[in-house]
C-alpha cells in the first residue's frame, strides 16, 4: 500500500485526499501535514487523512507520493524543506494555479532520486479551507500534468492513475502553453472580477445600486470572493501572461465601447453582431466543437486615444509585442493522450 502525503490541507488538499480515499481505499494511506494544524484537524475530521502528521519531515518520510497543495509561492519552501526526507523513486507533485517557475523551483531543489510531475486540477470553489472540500471537485475536470524532463516514465503514469482514480481527465500539457491558456480562462476571469466588484463599489451611489444587483452581478462576480493568498501568488508568479491577456481583453473592451457608442447614435448593427459572434463562440465550447479561430489581433487597426496619450495609458507600449506572443499560443490544440515523449 503507497503512503501518499498532501502537503497543505487547504480545500485543493483536502478535496484531494477525500476522494482518494474514497476512490483509492485499498491501494494508499494518506498522511497530512499543515502549517495551521487546525486546517490538518479539519481536514482528517472530513476523511482527508488516515493521520495527521505535525511536521514535514514526519509526512514525507517514506511517503511513495508527495503531494504539495500550498499557496504557490510557498512551494519552493516546501520543496527545500522536504528534500534531504524524500525517498529514493518518489514521485512529487504539486497543485500550483502556475507552473513555469514551480517548474523551475522543482529543478533547483528536488533531489535527483525523485521524479517530478507538476500538476493542476482545473477545479476550486471561491470559497477556501479544509471545511469547504468537497470529494467529487475533481470529478470531470481537466486536471494538467507536466512532468520534469527527468521524471520517468512508471511515476508520471503512476500519477495519471491517480488522476483518473479521482474522476478528473489528464492533459499533458507544456508549462509555457499552461501558463498563457491559464491566464486566459482562470486567472483573466478573477482579475474582471475583482475590477466589476471595485468599480460599482466605489460609486457614491453603491449602497442604491446595489438594492437592484441580482444574479447577474452575483454571478459574475463569484470570482471576487476567492482566496486573496491565492490570487496574489498567481500575479506574483504568471505575471507576464496575465498582462498579455488583460491588454487583448482592454482592447477587445475598448472596441465594443465604440460600438455601443455607434448604437446610441441610432447604428446598432456593430454591437448586434458582437452579441451574435459571442453567443455563437459561447455555444461551441459549451458543445465541446470549439475550432481554431482566425489570428485577428495583427489585422487590428491602432487602439483609438482618448487624448494625446489615453492609448498609452489604456494598453502600455508592450500591447503588440504581448498580443504578437498571444497570436503565436492561439488556435493550437493539444493531444490530451499523450505521454510524456509526445507520442500517442
Amino acid at each position: 500500500m503507497d503512503k501518499i502525503a498532501i502537503v497543505g490541507t487547504g480545500l485543493v488538499g483536502t478535496s484531494l485526499g477525500m476522494a482518494i480515499r474514497q476512490n483509492m481505499p485499498k491501494a494508499s494511506t494518506v498522511v497530512g501535514t499543515d502549517r495551521d494544524r487546525g486546517n490538518s484537524s479539519d481536514a482528517q475530521k472530513m476523511g482527508a487523512l488516515d493521520k495527521v502528521e505535525n511536521s514535514l519531515r514526519s509526512a514525507v518520510e517514506g511517503a511513495d507520493v508527495v503531494v504539495v497543495a500550498t499557496p504557490v509561492t510557498a512551494i519552493r519552501d516546501v520543496f527545500e524543506a522536504i528534500s534531504p526526507y524524500l525517498s529514493q523513486g518518489c514521485l512529487v507533485t504539486d497543485t500550483g494555479s502556475s507552473k513555469g517557475e514551480v517548474m523551475r523551483w522543482a529543478e533547483e531543489t528536488l533531489p535527483s532520486h525523485v521524479n517530478f510531475v507538476g500538476g493542476h486540477p482545473m477545479a476550486g470553489k471561491e470559497t477556501a479551507g479544509p471545511k469547504h472540500a468537497e470529494a467529487t471537485l475533481f470529478r470531470n475536470k481537466t486536471y494538467c500534468v507536466i512532468p520534469a524532463p527527468r521524471a520517468r516514465a512508471d511515476a508520471v503514469n503512476k500519477w495519471v492513475k491517480i488522476v483518473e482514480a479521482i474522476g478528473a481527465r489528464h492533459y499533458f500539457i507544456d508549462a509555457g502553453e499552461h501558463d498563457s491558456f491559464v491566464a486566459a480562462v482562470s486567472h483573466l476571469p478573477a482579475l474582471l472580477s475583482v475590477a466589476l466588484v471595485r468599480t460599482t463599489s466605489k460609486s457614491p451611489s453603491w449602497a442604491d445600486i446595489a438594492k437592484v444587483a441580482s444574479s447577474g452581478y452575483r454571478d459574475i462576480t463569484r470570482l471576487a470572493s476567492g482566496d486573496p493568498i491565492m490570487h496574489r501568488d498567481i500575479c506574483t508568479t504568471n505575471s507576464e501572461f496575465i498582462v498579455s491577456w488583460i491588454d487583448a481583453f482592454m482592447y477587445e473592451l475598448y472596441d465594443m465601447r465604440e460600438r455601443v457608442v455607434k448604437a446610441g447614435e441610432g447604428d446598432a448593427r456593430y454591437i448586434e453582431e458582437t452579441f451574435g459572434d459571442a453567443l455563437y463562440r459561447r455555444q461551441q465550447w459549451m458543445t465541446g466543437s470549439v475550432t481554431p479561430g482566425p489570428n485577428l489581433l495583427d489585422a487590428r487597426e491602432p487602439l483609438p486615444t482618448f487624448g494625446d496619450n489615453m492609448g498609452q495609458l489604456l494598453l502600455g507600449s508592450r500591447l503588440m509585442e504581448h498580443q504578437k506572443r498571444l497570436v503565436e499560443g492561439w488556435g493550437r490544440g493539444r493531444d490530451q493522450d499523450k505521454t510524456e515523449d509526445g507520442k500517442k
